[in-house]
C-alpha cells in the first residue's frame, strides 16, 4: 500500500500553467514466481484519488525538518484540485474523488551467474482515464538490476531503466516517448530480522518541451525499515520517501509492504 500526498502548488511558466492538490493511494497484489534463474512478476493496483486528510500533517512535519512548503499552505485544506493548462487548452482536469483498478503489469527477468537480473515488462490497458486510475494504453519497460554483498551487515543495490509510455488518455499527445529511471541504495542488516534502507529515486522528464518542474528530472530520497520475520513465513516493510527537488514528486510518500513466501 502507497500513500502519496501530492504537494499543493501553483506553477506557472510560459504558455503553461498547474495546479495540484490531491492524496493519492495505491493498493498492490504482487504474485511472484521463481524458476531457476527465471522470474515472473504480476502486479495488480488499485488507485484511489482523494481530498484526504493528512495537509496538516505534511505542514507540520516540513516546518519540523525546515524542509519548503512550496506553497502548499497557501491552499485549502484536504480538497481535490488538480489542473494542467497549456496553449490555453485544458489537459487535465480533476476535482471530484475516484478510484478503480489500474494498469496491470507484468513482467519477466533472469539473474545472471553474477548477480546481475535483466527485466522485460508490459503495462496493460485496464486503468481508466476518466477516473484517472490509468493512460488506456500499453506501456512497455527494460530495466536492470544489481545486488552487491559489501560485507556481512551491508548490501548495496541499484537499477538501470527505460520506460516507453503509451501516448494515450488524457494527456495524449503530450507524454515523451521515453523514460529514464535509476536507482541506487543500501541496505544495513543491524539485527538478525531487521534491514534499514537508504534509497535515491530518479527519473527523465514526462511531458515533451514542459518547463514546468513537475514534468521534468526527479530526484526522491526514500527510507525505509524492513521486519525479516515479522512471523513464520512473512515480511513487513515500512518506508517513506521526500521528493529532494521540490514540486518534482509527490511531497512525501509512505509505504507498507507485507510479503509472504510459499
Amino acid at each position: 500500500m502507497y500513500s502519496s500526498p501530492i504537494p499543493s502548488s501553483k506553477s506557472k511558466r510560459g504558455d503553461e500553467s498547474l495546479i495540484i492538490d490531491i492524496e493519492n493511494y495505491r493498493y498492490e497484489l504482487d504474485i511472484s514466481h521463481r524458476r531457476n534463474n527465471w522470474l515472473t512478476q504480476l502486479n495488480i493496483p488499485l488507485v484511489a484519488n482523494r481530498s484526504g486528510e493528512l495537509d496538516g500533517l505534511i505542514e507540520d512535519w516540513h516546518d519540523f525538518f525546515g524542509f519548503p512548503q512550496g506553497k502548499r499552505d497557501e491552499f485549502p485544506a484536504d480538497k481535490i484540485n488538480v489542473q494542467y493548462t497549456r496553449d490555453g487548452v485544458v489537459a487535465y482536469s480533476q476535482t471530484a474523488p475516484s478510484s478503480g483498478v489500474g494498469d496491470i503489469a507484468v513482467s519477466v527477468g533472469y539473474q545472471d551467474a553474477g548477480g546481475t537480473a535483466y527485466f522485460a515488462g508490459i503495462e496493460l490497458p485496464t486503468g481508466s482515464a476518466t477516473e484517472f486510475t490509468g493512460n488506456e494504453a500499453v506501456d512497455l519497460a527494460f530495466w536492470i538490476t544489481r545486488d552487491i554483498r559489501i560485507n556481512a551487515k551491508v548490501n548495496a543495490f541499484g537499477m538501470l531503466g527505460i520506460s516507453f509510455p503509451g501516448d494515450d488518455g488524457n494527456l495524449e499527445g503530450l507524454i515523451v516517448d521515453q523514460v529514464w529511471v535509476a536507482q541506487l541504495g543500501l541496505d544495513y542488516r543491524f539485527y538478525d530480522d531487521f534491514i534499514a534502507t537508504a534509497q535515491l529515486d530518479m527519473h527523465s522528464e514526462t511531458i515533451e518541451d514542459s518547463k514546468l518542474r513537475a514534468f521534468r528530472e526527479s530526484y526522491q530520497i526514500q527510507l525505509g525499515l524492513g521486519f525479516l520475520k515479522l512471523f513464520e513465513n512473512h515480511r513487513l516493510d515500512l518506508f517513506f520517501s521526500e521528493d529532494i527537488l521540490v514540486r518534482s514528486a509527490p511531497g512525501i510518500t509512505f509505504g507498507l509492504r507485507l510479503a509472504r513466501e510459499f
